[in-house]
């Protein structure tokens, strides 16, 4: 698929860039890969499964016509090397190209995620230069690898951001340093938990400096059974501030805004309020708590008028977690979110998490903030600038389109909730 746009919204859809050869040579297709930032010709570096590493060039100005170089596979797969020729991302700097290629590393001691360094003068002719970092068991399981890895610069600091197999449909993130050609993680971060559909993430550098970041938010149930597979995250800018990743909703988002409604100082008290004037299937609603002697403060979302489907967005003070509650979502049988381990299988072997939970520290006396962006089958939950928990919810209702805000086990403030409806963008 190939797609341009000027404001990150509205989508204007090309033919593929690349395509499958058509003699049968590539019977597997293509799998990921990435543009080569900072390149001097536009520059697509791809993997080929039982190929192995490709290049394809750009032939125009307006990036719509993309060639193969002759010379591909670049980089072949090959048998007993410590390093595995799989998803490739590259970059070019000061005349010399890099790749990290692979989501696993053979050499004794790089257990774990781990990717390879390669190295080119023209993007053709590559040479290995061995493991490009070594894991750390106290922030990933050896059983964790990286793929479709994205590595780049904000500020100081480098940050190398991938896709994980096993556990399946895991995204997380390394903060660190560069020295002589090997990175240095100095700290881990995740953008997906169990239970959660966020996938592959990838960024791009926009003319302002900004780093946007899109993911692949996979399905949790069967989708040869519904015609279509799969929608794109919400971007958002990454930043970095005093040594942390914080994660935004790009301000593009803002521009789809209609329909504007507010309230403030709601003070809760163990109820549920509904906030019918916030109800329905495509919003943005931005909320303030805060929180008092709560145990629990949330909001509940795509909610029928007696609960029979219903998302819970709910922060724990007492476990300093947020976690989106699911096994309210949908009355559809065939959605299952997937595990973390086989552990998290139940007796009967399925694969089914009824919630995603992530770590969310908050002070006391400060405030939580909770950015909700719902769209029919998806949820974007952005708390703090810190995290964007990501879900499919699959309402099957029409009337579920309730939203109410609740405390438990003492009190809370919301300082002001604003909900906006959100526009249509493109049309299919």
């Amino acid at each position: 698929e190939h797609a341009s746009s000027k404001d990150l919204l509205h989508w204007v859809h090309h033919p593929p860039a690349i395509l499958p050869a058509f003699d049968g040579s590539t019977p597997r297709g293509i799998y990921s890969g990435d543009l080569i930032e900072g390149a001097p010709i536009p520059t697509l570096i791809y993997h080929v499964p039982g190929q192995g590493t490709c290049i394809a060039r750009s032939e125009d100005d307006d990036l719509i016509e993309w060639a193969p170089v002759p010379e591909n596979p670049v980089i072949t797969e090959v048998e007993d090397e410590e390093y595995r020729v799989f998803d490739p991302c590259a970059w070019y700097d000061n005349g010399v190209y890099y790749a990290l290629i692979g989501n696993k590393n053979g050499r004794t001691g790089y257990e774990g995620d781990c990717t390879s360094l390669f190295r080119s003068d023209n993007a053709l002719d590559w040479s290995y230069l061995g493991p490009f970092y070594k894991s750390n068991r106290e922030w990933t399981e050896e059983i964790e690898d990286c793929a479709c890895p994205d590595f780049f610069q904000i500020g100081d600091r480098h940050v190398l951001l991938m896709h994980g197999h096993r556990p399946y449909g895991m995204a997380h993130f390394y903060l660190g340093r560069v020295e002589d050609e090997v990175f240095f993680p100095e700290s881990h971060g995740r953008m997906n938990w169990p239970g959660g559909q966020l996938s592959a993430p990838e960024t791009l550098l926009d003319p302002n400096g900004r780093r946007l970041m899109f993911a692949w938010v996979r399905e949790a149930r069967p989708w040869e059974d519904y015609g279509w597979a799969s929608v794109m995250s919400c971007p958002r800018e990454l930043t970095i501030e005093d040594g942390e990743l914080l994660i935004r909703p790009a301000e593009e988002l803002k521009s789809l805004r209609r329909n504007h409604r507010r309230e403030s100082n709601i003070i809760l008290s163990g109820r549920r309020k509904e906030l019918a004037w916030a109800s329905g299937s495509a919003k943005e609603i931005d909320l303030v708590f805060r929180v008092e002697t709560a145990e629990e403060v949330g909001v509940c979302v795509r909610s029928s008028p007696s609960q029979e489907e219903k998302t819970l967005v709910v922060w724990s003070a007492v476990e300093q977690t947020l976690r989106v509650e699911l096994d309210g979502s949908t009355l559809d049988e065939n959605v299952q979110y997937l595990p973390w381990t086989k552990a998290d299988l139940d007796e009967e072997g399925r694969s089914f998490k009824d919630c995603q939970i992530a770590p969310l520290e908050i002070e006391s006396g400060n405030t939580l903030r909770l950015r909700v962006f719902l769209d029919q089958s998806i949820l974007e939950v952005f708390a703090n600038d810190r995290l964007c928990l990501t879900n499919r919810i699959y309402p099957t209702r029409a009337d579920s389109v309730g939203v109410a805000v609740f405390a438990h086990g003492g009190t809370a403030m919301i300082e002001s909730i604003d909900a906006w409806d959100m526009e249509r963008v493109n049309s299919w």
